[in-house]
Formats: C-alpha cells, structure tokens, sequence
C-alpha cells in the first residue's frame, strides 16, 4: 500500500509539473513572437527620447503590439518593455511608483532583474519569486501588504539587431522585456490536487530559495531540507527524508523551462490511512459491483429460460385478435425454435388465404360495379343525343351550340375519369353542365336551387350519383307541365355521415310504383345509383326516396362523411 502511495504521489506532483511546464511554455512561445514582431523595432528606432509626447505616443503602440502577444494568456499578471528613459506596456499612464504594473526604469540597472537579461544575451530567465518592495528598493512598501507584493518573473533582453527594407540596422539602445507572474500560479495548479490535508507542496531553485509554498510568509525565505541537492541531480522520483525529527515521503519533479524543484512532502503514516481508507471504499463499491453483476446474471439466465414462453404467448394471443402478419425472433433451444418456426408458417399460410379470399371479393365488387357504369352511361348518352336532335328541329344554332358544348364536356368526363370514385366539387361541376341541357330543353319551365356545404367538396363520391336523380325530376316530376317547377339539389353533414338530396315540387309518385322502384322492379337509373354505392361503401349507405303523389318526391343519398371510416378508406 505504501508503494502504491508512492507512485500516486510521484505521478500527482509529475502531471502537476507538466502542467505548470506548459503554461510556461506558451508564455515563453508569446516572449519569442514579440521578440520577432518588426513594428516594435521601427516604433522604438523612432521615438524621440527627449519628446515626453513621443514617447507617450511610443508607449501607445507598443502596448497595443504586447497586448497582441500577451493578452490572451490568464496566467501573465503584467508585461513591461524596459528602457533607461521610460517603462513602456501595461505600466499606469500616471507612471506612479503606486502603479500596480509600474517598474521604475531608474532603478531597474541595480536590480538582479537587469542583471539575469544581460547575462542571459536575448534568452529567456525566469527569475524565482522575490519582493517587489526589496528589488527595486522602495522603502516605504517593505511593510505594506499589497496584491503584488511577491511576484516572479521571465526576463528577456531584446536583440537589438533587425533588418528594415533589406538593410541591417541596430537600436541604440537594448530594452528588457518583463513579464510578472503572482505566486498565485503555483496554488492554481498544486491547490487540491494532494491526497491528505497534511501533506505540503512547494516549489525551490537550486539555491533553496521558495518560490512558492502555502504559506505566504515562507516565500522568498530559505528552506532547510537534507537532500536538497541529490534530489536536483535525481531531477525525479520519490525519497524517504528527514526534516524536523520526522520521516517524510518526498515526490519530486524537475521543471525544464524553469530549473526549479516541485516537491511534495506527506507523512507516510497519514499516507497510509488515506490509502487504507480508499482500499477500504474500493473493496465496497467492487463487491457491490460483484453483487450487482451476478444478480443481473440471474436475471439473464432466468429471461432465457422464461421469454420464449412469453414470446409464444404473445404470438397466440396476437394471432386470437386476428393479427396474422405480426413475426416475433426465434429465441430459446432448439426445440423452442422449432415450434416457433412452425407457428410462424401456419400463421403464414392463414394469413395467405384471407388475403387470397378478400381480393377475390374485390374483384368481384369491381366487375360489379363496371357493369353497372357499362349500363348506365349508354342510357344517358341516348337520351341526350335524342334531346339534341329535337332542339335542333326546333331552335336556332346557338342554342344548339351551348347544348353540344356542355354535352361534350359531360361526355369527356364519362369516358376519360376511369376511376370508380370522384371528388364531389367535380362530379358537381358536370351534373350543372347537365342541368343546363335540360334547362334549355324543357325552356326554362323549372327552377333549380342548390345548397351545398363546402366542407363536403372534397369528399370522394360515385361518379353521376346525382345525375340520375335529377333527370327523374327533370322527366317524370314535371310531365304534366301545370306548374312552374323546382328542383332543391342539398347536401350537409349529420352526425358524420353525408346527406345529399334531390327534392321537386312534380306530380309525385304513387304508393305502388313507389314500391316497384325500392323492389328494383322499375327506373334502372335510380337502383343503378343506389346498387353502385353500396357495392362501395356497404351498408348502411344507399338511396332512400319518400314521396306523395301531387306533393313531389324528395330522393336522399347516404354517404360516410370525411370523419367516418369508410369516407376515410375511400378518399385514400
């Protein structure tokens, strides 16, 4: 347990220093870019050292250039170009020592800051955490608390070589770029990240400076720990050490940007219980794990067994409601998907015949139904050619002509709509081309009345089931000619069924011929209309006719509405 302690703490503090290793990196990727950015040389070859305005305008453009490189990085607290005539970047306008981001550039050459630039001739240091008040020795902030009080920095000296419209220029004099980081960064990344609260986390240089550690008031001191040096020249690993009296587990980690030592320091007894207490959680939640994985076996191996015997109910079932084609998966031994396979055909064959059964009695209705249409549309054909010739013994040509041109559409859509079902706005539009014919015919003797709901145009109808109808008012209401005649064509919905009647005002029909025509006895044109919708709707739908001899005849058509089942199957 100890050893894999170890190694849990020797990886914590590894990944902790990869992590801070690249933030670093991409910083030092930002100091590189700026380094090679042209429009930083021009603006600091320009500026006028003595003009306060040009370098106020220099520190303008160049804060914009460094805010380019910098700005999107969290981790930078503050990025300044040093020179020895003025600060520029992200120092205060005020250019106050109280300004948060300001170094005094008069007293930047004594600082090591200076130092470690020159010495490090255009490469990048980084300079371990020290006191701001102390480096650039401002007395009165030695005791202050501020926000940056401790800071730790990357130090760059710009190369003061470039090249401007292919010529080699060089500035005359060498700023330093600073970048400030808070030792805050180090928590940001460390902060959590160990097992127990009694382990400690800080970061040293090569001299046993503290760079960071949790307690502020340790950073920037000296720590005292045995082994400081073997660690460095291990540059990774876990020891045991001795500090103050007591054993302590040392993970280390070697930065290569930075130099510096990240160590993580943890009592092994403390090390152990936390390991304990987790072997302990991980025994439960594993057998908790075994149980729940042998209880769902149960269940697997039970559902083998019980669901072919349910999915064998439920076939049975299905096929007791009537529901042939429904196939379930063959499941189970052998046996179980023998039987299924055999249930599956019968289910098969029944399924075959009913369907063999009902097309047949399609068939049947559809030979029907083209005999009685073969019927009818002679008789109708007859008759109005019998009407024309009459008209044209007895008027002038136009009339003939609208008479022919409305027989001629009526006759198109006979013989051209081959389809056994129309939708009402259409078969209405030719039964008052027809209306119009014996119009003219009977010399406008009769008046015709409509009153049709315009919910009802788009239902799916026989073809000419109304024609017939009228043309009994037309020929047999009016025969004795005492009266001006009516005709009222209506149709309406009524508890969802589609009500269409044809009512006049003629001479009536009398009980026994009344009865003839319901037997079937007489008017092929009627009983053809009503043999024709039951043949596609069934019943209840059909003709019904009430009548009294000198009072008129009323004849209604029932149809399922668009909302009833079978208004629905047809119009589909």
């Amino acid at each position: 347990m100890l050893e894999l302690g170890q190694n849990d703490m020797y990886t914590i503090v590894q990944k902790n220093n990869e992590l801070l290793d690249a933030k670093l990196t991409r910083v030092r990727e930002m100091i590189q870019g700026f380094m090679m950015d042209m429009d930083a040389y021009d603006i600091l070859s320009k500026v006028d050292k003595t003009d306060k305005v040009a370098i106020l305008t220099a520190d303008m453009q160049l804060r914009e250039i460094l805010e380019k490189y910098f700005a999107q990085s969290n981790d930078v607290y503050s990025v300044m170009l040093v020179t020895s005539y003025f600060t520029f970047g992200t120092a205060s306008s005020a250019n106050s020592e109280h300004a948060k981001d300001f170094i005094p550039f008069k007293a930047f050459p004594r600082t090591e800051l200076y130092r470690v630039a020159m010495e490090g001739e255009g490469k990048t240091r980084w300079i371990p955490t020290y006191s701001f008040a102390e480096m650039f020795d401002i007395d009165y902030l030695k005791d202050k608390a501020f926000g940056y009080s401790r800071l730790f920095s990357a130090v760059t000296l710009m190369n003061g070589f470039y090249t401007q419209d292919a010529v080699f220029r060089q500035l005359d004099e060498k700023p330093v770029l600073v970048v400030n980081f808070k030792a805050s960064l180090f928590g940001d990344v460390f902060e959590g990240s160990l097992p127990t609260d009694d382990a400690v986390y800080f970061v040293v240089d090569r001299n046993g400076n503290v760079i960071y550690h949790p307690e502020e008031s340790l950073i920037t001191s000296r720590v005292d720990l045995p082994g400081l040096d073997g660690l460095f020249e291990k540059q990774r690993g876990v020891e045991m050490l001795e500090a103050d009296q007591e054993t302590y587990l040392a993970a280390f980690a070697l930065s290569g940007i930075t130099d510096w030592l990240s160590v993580a320091l943890i009592p092994p007894k403390s090390l152990l219980s936390t390991m304990l207490a987790r072997s302990i959680t991980n025994a439960v939640i594993l057998a908790a794990g075994i149980s729940v994985v042998c209880i769902g076996m149960s269940v697997i191996l039970s559902r083998m067994i019980t669901e072919p015997f349910r999915a064998m109910i439920r076939a049975i079932n299905n096929t007791g409601e009537g529901r042939f084609q429904i196939r379930f998966e063959e499941k189970g031994s052998y046996e179980f998907k023998v039987v299924m396979r055999k249930f599956t055909e019968m289910n098969e064959n029944i399924h075959r015949l009913i369907q063999e059964n009902y097309q047949r009695e399609i068939r049947e209705k559809e030979a029907q139904i083209r005999a009685l249409n073969l019927q009818l549309d002679p008789h109708f054909m007859y008759n109005t050619l019998n009407m024309v010739s009459l008209m044209a013994l007895e008027k002038e040509e136009y009339e003939i002509s609208d008479i022919v041109v409305s027989l001629s559409n009526m006759m198109k859509y006979l013989i051209r709509n081959d389809t056994p079902l129309v939708p009402f706005e259409t078969d209405l539009m030719y039964l008052k081309s027809y209306i119009k014919i014996m119009t003219m015919r009977f010399e406008n003797a009769f008046e015709v009345e409509y009153d049709i709901d315009e919910t009802l145009l788009p239902l799916p109808v026989p073809k000419f089931f109304l024609q017939p109808l009228v043309e009994n008012a037309f020929v047999h209401g009016f025969e004795q000619g005492k009266r001006r005649g009516r005709v009222r064509i209506a149709c309406s919905l009524s508890d969802g069924y589609a009500l269409f009647a044809v009512e006049d005002n003629g001479c009536g029909i009398s009980e026994e011929k009344l009865e003839m025509i319901r037997r079937g006895d007489a008017n092929v044109g009627l009983m053809n209309v009503n043999e024709r919708i039951k043949a596609y709707f069934g019943d209840p739908f059909g003709l019904s006719i009430d009548s009294k001899p000198g009072e008129g005849t009323r004849v209604t058509i029932c149809l399922p509405g668009p909302e009833k089942e079978g208004g629905k199957r047809h119009a589909t």
